[in-house]
């Protein structure tokens, strides 16, 4: 497995991707190319035999979620004290490359990268879903230690309202989020 930087024409298929596999709705695709044009958006990609097997990707400098947190925003912000933080965007592993530890790995390969850009904290937003699990709870970890955590129930019943659906419940959404902060 081969692990190297998000490139320009990797966007597309990387906003598309989470589209149709985590968030719907054009919104996110808007926000994904909004932040590539402010020159925002890194990542990190796995390449086996030439194929994409995963990303993970993060927003530098920014402290937002899918829905609007203020009191969360500034609650990070107090703890992270003046130093950088970047938000984790979207991870993904295609289907027939799951179970084999590349979540940890891209992991603790866009943390690296974030520490090369100045980051100092990062955050995580895993998806609870309405049966409990947590798909990105082991990959997360592997963001460096956390040092602030919050578990908010039903966090994205409001999604439809900008635009968005869970891509479990649909309009309707009851799923919670996992919310940490890591130092990098």
């Amino acid at each position: 497995m081969e692990y190297v930087e998000i490139e320009k024409d990797d966007v597309r298929t990387i906003a598309e991707l989470s589209e149709a596999n985590l968030t719907h709705g054009d919104t996110i695709i808007n926000r994904i190319l909004e932040d590539v044009r402010e020159g925002r958006y890194y990542g990190v990609k796995a390449i086996e035999n030439g194929k994409m097997a995963g990303f993970y990707t993060y927003v530098d400098d920014s402290i937002e979620f899918t829905t609007p947190q203020s009191e969360l925003e500034k609650k990070i912000a107090e703890i992270a004290d003046g130093g950088k933080v970047v938000t984790g965007d979207s991870i993904f592993i295609y289907p027939e490359f799951q179970h084999r530890g590349l979540g940890q790995e891209l992991a603790r390969r866009v943390s690296g990268l974030a520490r090369a850009h100045g980051g100092k904290y990062f955050i995580t937003e895993a998806w609870i879903h309405p049966d409990g699990s947590i798909p990105s709870h082991k990959a997360f970890l592997c963001n460096g230690e956390v040092v602030f955590e919050k578990v908010i129930p039903m966090f994205y019943k409001d999604i439809w309202k900008l635009g968005m659906e869970c891509p479990i419940c649909g309009r309707n959404c009851v799923c919670g989020a996992e919310i940490q902060l890591h130092k990098l």
